[in-house]
């Protein structure tokens, strides 16, 4: 990609979400922005996720994953969970007999969703996924690139 259509890509806002994936007793959580809600009926969406992830095979093996979308006020999160370990994670989570991965606490809405179709889309797989359970919305306003000052453009 050259540099003028890199700067394209980085004026595009995107939603601040936490991906989780159990796979047996692990659990692995990335920070991701490339989701969208795909289908109403029945409900479906699909999160874009680097082939390189930790959590990209976890996912294909396990066959769910979850997505929480963070707040404005769970900010300083985003740090905190890129230097989390990424297996053995403890507390911040809200643990449901219909959520096969968990979902963070305190997250404005969160979707646990059985894997259906994975689509291998250049550097990035996207994962779509049936929307099984979701918990509902919470007060505040979504944290977004916006509010980082940064957009992931498909690099780091």
């Amino acid at each position: 990609m050259n540099q003028p259509m890199a700067e394209t890509f980085r004026s595009m806002p995107y939603g601040i979400y936490l991906l989780s994936v159990r796979k047996g007793s692990d659990l692995y959580s990335v920070v991701v922005s490339w989701v969208s809600q795909v289908s109403f009926s029945p409900p479906r969406m699909m999160v874009a996720l680097r082939h390189n992830r930790i959590a990209a095979p976890a996912i294909r093996e396990s066959g769910f994953f979850s997505l929480s979308l963070l707040s404005r006020r769970q900010k300083d999160l985003v740090s905190l969970l890129k230097d989390l370990p990424r297996t053995g994670q403890t507390g911040l989570w809200e643990e449901r007999e219909s959520f096969r991965a968990p979902i963070l606490k305190e997250c404005l809405a969160g979707w646990a969703c059985r894997l259906f179709s994975t689509v291998d889309a250049g550097d990035h797989f996207l994962f779509l996924g049936e929307v099984e359970s979701a918990s509902g919305s919470k007060e505040g306003s979504p944290l977004t690139t916006l509010d980082l000052g940064k957009t992931y453009i498909g690099q780091f």
